[in-house]
């Protein structure tokens, strides 16, 4: 039996990070979409986070985040993660690279005393579903070939955005199947 997306919601987030190693590395930005039962965005939650230590260059260049933005606009790691937890409630959460991002997470939320239970999904495993044989799975290149903005690539927000409609489509073209 096919369950619709319709009938769940769900929040879509997206991590920007120092690195790749959620032991060395911290996290810069959080970005997550609320999605309603009616698989339309209901909420957004967007979050600078300071950094112990400083920003590499690679990752401002990649991502546009500076130094100066986390100093001036950034809050401290377990204020963003106070505020993310009430924001995702126990809803299930879909990232992009869930893998990943869940790592990210799940570390941070330890070093602030505090657990994520939430279940999670991987949108990037749903685009290998619906799509197989593409040369390539990065996000923005489902997103081009699906004619989607790329404002705001590498922003946490901005690729939330982007993952909840290639999240949808993949479902649509899957299915979404009961356990």
């Amino acid at each position: 039996m096919k369950e619709s997306l319709r009938s769940r919601r769900f929040v879509v987030f997206d991590l920007e990070t120092t690195g790749l190693d959620p032991a060395r590395h911290e996290i810069i930005e959080i970005g997550a979409v609320r999605v309603n039962q009616d698989a339309d965005v209901d909420d957004t939650f967007q979050a600078l986070v300071k950094p112990r230590k400083r920003i590499p260059k690679a990752i401002t260049e990649m991502t546009g985040i500076s130094q100066r933005m986390v100093n001036q606009e950034g809050r401290s790691l377990r204020s963003a993660m106070e505020e993310l937890c009430a924001f995702i409630e126990d809803l299930p959460l879909v990232s992009f690279n869930a893998e990943f991002d869940m790592a990210f997470l799940r570390n941070a939320a330890k070093g602030q005393n505090m657990v994520i239970r939430n279940p999670a999904s991987c949108a990037l495993k749903m685009a290998r579903r619906a799509w197989p044989g593409r040369t390539s799975y990065q996000l923005g290149d489902l997103a081009k070939d699906r004619k989607l903005s790329d404002e705001g690539t590498h922003r946490a927000l901005g690729d939330c955005k982007r993952t909840v409609l290639i999240y949808a489509a993949a479902l649509s073209r899957v299915g979404l199947r009961r356990k």
